[in-house]
């Protein structure tokens, strides 16, 4: 009997095994996928995953199984299908934009509007979703008064197509619009004679509340829902509303004062409108090392909740970037070493380097930002005509590089709600005198790769204006400030020479000349360097090499060549002497370091490499935003070009927007963006120079490191 028993409970186990299993899904894990990634792919909780699958809440392998739960097992009350083909029934929830959506689902903003016509106007929470992947996408026409991106296009360039402000285009689409433009995207184009501030009509602007604007126009909540039914369930930018011809109270977004705001002002500026005017949210900046796990936790809310209040964070979490959490969070660094750091944000650099500029941003005032470029705004914004001035002017290679940067980084700091207008100056329509009437208190001019020797027309303008100097070696300006962005040649060479003299070893000089191009320099900072000379192909006399390196200590080779081939053999030379003493290979100028396509990185790594450079690039790393934007945008990688009209009109337009004067943000504030580091010392009478550089070392373990 006893065991007539155990065989019935054997034989239900098993069944109930088996129907359990039939509700599995066996999934192959891909290179670059997490639990939390496959979790939302399949529409369930990371915990069911761990629960089938033990040990995942540690570390998943590519190429492994991982088993996961029927979606409607996981949640028998949720009929939502998300798989490789369909999206069904997925309720929207507050906080979600098209952009997030169409990155989560892996779909395009049009494909999810095209099947979804509800959703086209405007996202709300509580719409339904659905989307079948295998329907074609239908070519999208553009209709009156929409405007649809393709490839190559930036905001800045979009406005100036339609001769629209940046900040009616931005109100127009703020709940359309994400960190960067998508192509296929439609946007609205507001009409050009319209003036969002006319009697009667608000256009919402971002960081708007209902609280505020209530107090602003003299009436209740109340009120401004009763006038204005379609924002009670939220408000969001772009909204038009009613304010019956009330009287508003002064509006602090339009003043050009440059005092502090108040203490309220303070408080509804750096809220957000995701709640329907509670003002429930704030911009955090994200910490190094912070995690979505950790940051839900800090947040007090699920990872869910979190991703649906920022879509940008199912993609990557990327420390220095703005999202938005409960009020209650503070903006505390998660590194235990900091214990001892002043509260004061430009003190907490050395854990987040743009927290001073993040944290202080003046969302109320407008910027003025001038180009000195060699081409009009016109055919900067036009893809068609960049193509056709490159094949008219080789030189303008640089220049378009450095602009396709810089319309990003403005796309990007337009997402911060940042207030500024955009003006070029083209070279050709200068004479001897340059004239800037600006409305604005404070303005930038940005003056890229102007000629050695050319002379930079007088300045003479009715507000300040602080010169940002780009690789252009201008002299000092009568009367102005000039920030050299871009540390000079002779101030890396010095900072190596002074790192390799601060270390006990020999430092050994090849070069393929009679006189070593930076001797004088050299022996000023090392004087017992010795100096190799090689051939023209870069071979050594006979010994010379032996005789000149020291078998007790460390031996830093400088090579001092333009020549690829002697680069080649010279480095063959040292390589083969690596088992008999300790070599490593220095250049003292990054100019100096052949293009990848010619010298292979083995090299570098082999003889640990040491370099100075302004721009980091560092193969190992992921990608950043900025990269694959511009990739998705351009169709091609930046150069370091690119990269310098990136970091440096965004660094300049957060320091703009600083509720000190810009002088004071470079003596107080330094600052690390995505590939360039700025720390600026004054060198003379109103003369700044950055002297943000990196001192990059190749490892054949670790990749690439910084030295100190």
């Amino acid at each position: 009997m006893g065991k007539f028993l155990t065989l019935i409970i054997f034989f239900f186990i098993g069944s109930n095994l088996t129907i359990a299993q039939q509700n599995i899904i066996e999934h192959s894990i891909q290179k670059g996928e997490s639990v939390y990634v496959i979790s939302k792919r399949y529409g369930v909780s990371m915990n069911a995953i761990f629960e089938l699958n033990p040990g995942s809440e540690n570390v998943i392998y590519a190429g492994r199984t991982l088993r996961i739960p029927s979606p409607n097992n996981n949640n028998p009350s949720n009929n939502t299908v998300i798989s490789d083909t369909l999206i069904s029934n997925y309720e929207v929830k507050r906080g979600e934009t098209k952009s997030g959506l169409s990155r989560r689902f892996g779909v395009s903003i049009a494909m999810l509007e095209q099947q979804n016509p509800h959703i086209i106007r405007m996202l709300q929470a509580g719409h339904i979703i659905n989307v079948d992947k295998t329907i074609k996408e239908e070519a999208q026409q553009a209709r009156e008064g929409e405007h649809i991106v393709v490839k190559g296009e930036t905001l800045w360039g979009i406005s100036r197509r339609y001769g629209v402000s940046l900040a009616n285009l931005t109100a127009a689409n703020a709940s359309r619009l994400s960190e960067f433009l998508q192509i296929g995207q439609v946007l609205i184009i507001p009409d050009i004679n319209s003036d969002p501030t006319i009697t009667g009509q608000y256009i919402v602007k971002r960081g708007d509340t209902k609280f505020e604007l209530a107090r602003r126009f003299n009436m209740t909540i109340a009120q401004l829902e009763q006038k204005n039914p379609h924002i009670v369930d939220m408000l969001m930018a772009g909204h038009k509303l009613d304010i019956d011809n009330t009287v508003a109270s002064v509006d602090t977004r339009n003043n050009n004062d440059s005092t502090e705001p108040n203490e309220d002002d303070t408080t509804t500026k750096n809220t957000t409108s995701v709640d329907s005017g509670d003002d429930e949210y704030t911009d955090y900046v994200i910490q190094p090392k912070e995690t979505l796990f950790s940051l839900s936790r800090k947040a007090g809310i699920t990872i869910n909740e979190l991703t649906n209040l920022n879509p940008k964070l199912l993609t990557s979490v990327n420390a220095g970037d703005i999202i938005k959490m409960p009020v209650n969070v503070s903006q505390t660094s998660t590194n235990s070493n900091t214990n001892n750091a002043s509260t004061n944000p430009s003190n907490a650099t050395s854990n987040n380097k743009n927290l001073a500029l993040y944290s202080n941003l003046n969302t109320s005032n407008t910027n003025g930002l001038y180009f000195y470029t060699p081409f009009s705004g016109n055919e900067l914004s036009s893809p068609e005509l960049r193509q056709e001035m490159l094949k008219n002017n080789d030189d303008y290679k640089k220049f378009l590089e450095f602009f396709q940067g810089a319309q990003i980084a403005i796309d990007s700091a337009l997402t911060l709600n940042l207030n500024f207008d955009i003006t070029l100056i083209k070279k050709n329509d200068v004479q001897s005198r340059l004239k800037i009437e600006s409305p604005y208190y404070k303005n930038a001019l940005l003056v890229p790769f102007l000629e050695s020797g050319t002379r930079f027309p007088d300045i003479e303008s009715n507000e300040i204006i602080s010169v940002i100097d780009i690789n252009s070696n201008m002299s000092p300006i009568e009367n102005r400030e000039v920030y050299k962005s871009v540390p000079s040649e002779n101030f890396q060479k010095n900072k190596i020479l002074n790192y390799l003299a601060s270390k006990n070893a020999q430092v050994v000089v090849v070069s393929d000349l009679e006189e070593a191009r930076n001797k004088e320099l050299i022996v000023k900072t090392i004087p017992d360097a010795k100096f190799l000379k090689v051939d023209n192909a870069g071979f050594f006399e006979s010994n010379a090499l032996q005789l000149a390196l020291s078998k007790d200590k460390l031996n830093y080779v400088v090579l001092d060549s333009e020549k690829t081939i002697v680069f080649l053999n010279s480095t063959t030379a040292l390589m083969s002497k690596l088992s008999d003493y300790n070599i490593q290979l220095v250049l003292i100028d990054s100019t100096l370091l052949p293009e990848s396509k010619d010298v292979s990185d083995m090299r570098y790594r082999i003889l640990k490499l040491i370099y100075p450079t302004t721009i980091t690039n560092d193969s190992d790393k992921a990608k950043t935003d900025f990269e694959m934007s511009y990739e998705k945008t351009f169709n091609s990688e930046p150069s370091n070009y690119a990269k310098l009209g990136f970091d440096i009109t965004l660094d300049v337009l957060l320091r703009l927007s600083q509720n000190s004067s810009f002088e004071n943000t470079i003596k107080n504030i330094s600052s690390e963006h995505p590939h360039l580091r700025f720390d600026y010392k004054k060198t003379a009478d109103k003369n700044y120079s950055n002297t943000g550089l990196y001192l990059m070392q190749y490892d054949s373990n670790e990749g690439m490191i910084e030295l100190e």
